[in-house]
């Protein structure tokens, strides 16, 4: 589970299938920050270790985060203007996308379609699902030589017993022109990577594509009045899925990322902390792969593999906060963790805001609109985090005084985690010097203040904030200069303007006399009292 790199720790988390979309807080504390992973995290930074850790693969529904701790980078996961797609074409000149990571047909010929579980050699192996095309010996091989393989993605493929590449190497040895891989029904959340496979080969993931293709197949195949077949008819040809296609819409946050509200309990209570931190590349991701690997049926033996996941995009952060730690040798992880998050962007490579994958009320994915329970401060610019001009910076005994002035929290339970008692606290847990300000339960008016750090040359910055219309925003001093290494606190007060029920979404930005932008999100919900 864990990767080392000099200073960096990635932990890696992956969901299972019981919390794909809805977060679980950990059972043995009732405080999502004092769960023994987190805890654990937080000696970590202790030592000077940055941490970035997946923010969970739950998405696109809210609350889904499996990282909750301010000591932690928590990463959203992005798509990137790269995809891979291709298109199975039916006798009838129906074209179905689809993706599949292989080869196309021979150009200008189509073969015929064979369903597997019209080629079963005996009845009785319909307890082995061959409908899957895992067990070449169970299907007949005359008749699919020659002809394209009609598959089933059952409920195998997404447990994990059943794999594309195994329907691949099934077809092969078969002797088939290559596959076909229909998705009947799909759960929210699922989420389909391309294979990589030697022959033609396609997955249709569109359920009401899938079933075009079934009643085209049914109504095409002759049979007498047992079911047997008499004569295949329904005929198709793959296209080439080799070839990536390329579109400047990048990055938007994939659909699995999980989202915020950062949550602080059981009782899924909101915390006054953003989560996600930031958002980097974690969709069809190429990267080594351990050749004895078996958590990926598909890519077993491999040396290299293409995966989904914000555990792909974790890595990308650890390997940027590396290099901000070769080239800011003495910086705290708190240092490399502000420099990613206040140098991202919130614009897409179009110049227009960042968009958020999401479900329809029909269940098809659609982009609206992203915020920061998307993708946290923004999208990871690596050049610029290199020098970022100020930093928000932190250590252990922040911290401890964060968790410390969460209301209700049993300060034995923090001597317990921490063996560290509660010796200050920052009167409202908003105080901490996070490069993002949450307040979850705004009542009346509230001002947080924030410490930065010059970490380049002397410089002056303006300070000006906006915020949706709902909570009013105001920032004090409008201006400061700082020296190389100097630090200077300003205050942020927002003010509930109408109670919408709804968070509103904001930022403050200093932009410095020698070019330096400095970014942090704002969040807030108002209420009356």
């Amino acid at each position: 589970m864990w990767d080392k790199m000099s200073y960096i720790l990635r932990a890696k988390l992956q969901p299972s299938l019981s919390n794909q979309c809805a977060n679980s807080p950990p059972a043995t504390t009732r405080t999502t920050f004092l769960n023994p992973f987190d805890a654990t995290l937080l000696s970590a930074v202790k030592a000077g270790v940055f941490v970035s850790q997946a923010a969970g693969n739950g998405g696109p529904f809210p609350k889904t985060l499996l990282s909750y701790s301010p000591w932690i980078a928590s990463v959203a996961a992005a798509v990137d203007d790269r995809t891979y797609k291709n298109h199975f074409t039916l006798g009838n000149g129906n074209i179905l996308p689809g993706i599949g990571l292989s080869p196309a047909t021979h150009a200008n010929q189509t073969f015929t379609l064979i369903a597997a579980n019209d080629v079963l050699l005996d009845s009785s192996v319909m307890k082995y699902s061959p409908s899957d095309c895992q067990r070449p010996e169970v299907l007949n091989k005359n008749l699919v030589e020659g002809n394209i393989l009609l598959c089933g993605y059952s409920f195998n493929f997404v447990v994990g017993s059943a794999s594309v590449r195994k329907v691949s190497e099934t077809a092969k040895s078969l002797g088939a022109i290559g596959f076909v891989l229909a998705v009947e029904n799909v759960s929210p959340g699922t989420k389909f990577d391309p294979v990589p496979v030697g022959i033609p080969g396609i997955l249709i993931t569109d359920v009401s594509k899938s079933m075009d293709l079934i009643d085209y197949y049914n109504k095409s195949t002759s049979r007498d009045w047992t079911g047997r077949v008499r004569s295949f008819k329904a005929i198709g040809s793959i296209g080439d899925g080799l070839r990536p296609i390329l579109h400047k819409s990048a990055p938007q946050v994939a659909l699995f990322s999980a989202r915020g509200p950062n949550i602080k309990d059981f009782s899924f209570e909101d915390a006054d902390l953003l989560k996600p931190d930031i958002l980097a590349p974690g969709s069809l991701i190429w990267a080594a792969w351990s050749p004895n690997g078996t958590d990926e049926a598909n890519y077993v033996g491999e040396g290299f593999a293409m995966i989904s996941g914000t555990s792909m995009a974790a890595p990308h952060i650890s390997g940027i906060a590396a290099l901000l730690k070769q080239k800011h040798p003495h910086w705290s992880p708190a240092a490399i963790k502000s420099a990613l998050m206040t140098t991202s962007t919130t614009l897409d490579r179009v110049e227009r805001p960042l968009q958020a994958q999401q479900y329809t009320g029909s269940e098809t994915m659609t982009l609206v609109p992203a915020t920061p329970f998307d993708y946290g401060s923004g999208h990871v610019n690596p050049r610029a985090a290199l020098d970022p001009g100020l930093i928000f910076d932190a250590g252990y005994e922040d911290y401890l005084g964060f968790l410390c002035t969460i209301p209700g929290i049993d300060a034995h339970e923090i001597m317990n985690y921490t063996n560290s008692p509660c010796n200050y606290t920052m009167v409202h847990p908003s105080n901490l010097n996070s490069p993002s300000i949450t307040i979850s339960h705004l009542v009346g008016t509230q001002t947080v203040t924030r410490t930065v750090t010059n970490v380049a040359e002397e410089e002056t910055y303006v300070i000006t904030a906006r915020m949706a219309p709902a909570v009013a925003i105001e920032t004090s001093p409008p201006a400061m200069t700082l020296r190389p290494g100097a630090s200077r606190k300003f205050s942020v007060t927002l003010t509930p303007r109408s109670i919408t029920g709804a968070y509103s979404f904001g930022e403050v930005l200093m932009k410095g006399s020698r070019g330096h932008k400095v970014r942090i999100p704002v969040v807030a919900m108002g209420y009356d009292r």
